[in-house]
């Protein structure tokens, strides 16, 4: 996945570059209007093109950090919970048969009082 992602980059990178050498003497104007008063004169388009990239890729950076650290908070708290479950499996497995047992009957007297109490009659 990463090799994609270098892969990606680099394309992006020549495409840019094959961009700005054929555009080198273009020049445009450049209205601020929705986010401010004014406009730029005579920039450079491939410029505008740099700064839009860049833009993106920051945005696109700080959306993936936010996810990034969403993930990394849900696999502490799933490992927590896998971590305890493995603790109480090891000490369910250090009991005797005959408290295990003793464990299990307790359940299934307290099913058999459940059904009955749902009015259905407890399996024999």
């Amino acid at each position: 996945m990463r090799i994609a992602a270098f892969l990606f980059v680099i394309v992006l990178a020549i495409c840019f570059m094959i961009f700005s050498l054929n555009n080198a003497d273009e020049r445009v104007n450049v209205n601020k209007e929705p986010f401010a008063d004014g406009k730029f004169h005579n920039v450079a388009l491939a410029e505008i093109v740099f700064w839009s990239l860049a833009a993106g890729v920051l945005l696109s950076a700080f959306l993936f950090l936010i996810g990034y650290i969403g993930q990394s908070y849900q696999l502490r708290t799933a490992r927590k919970r896998i971590r305890s479950l493995e603790n109480e499996v090891t000490i369910l497995r250090n009991r005797t048969i005959e408290e295990s047992a003793d464990l299990l009957k307790g359940l299934d007297m307290k099913a058999d009082q459940e059904q009955v109490s749902l009015g259905k009659e407890p399996d024999q």
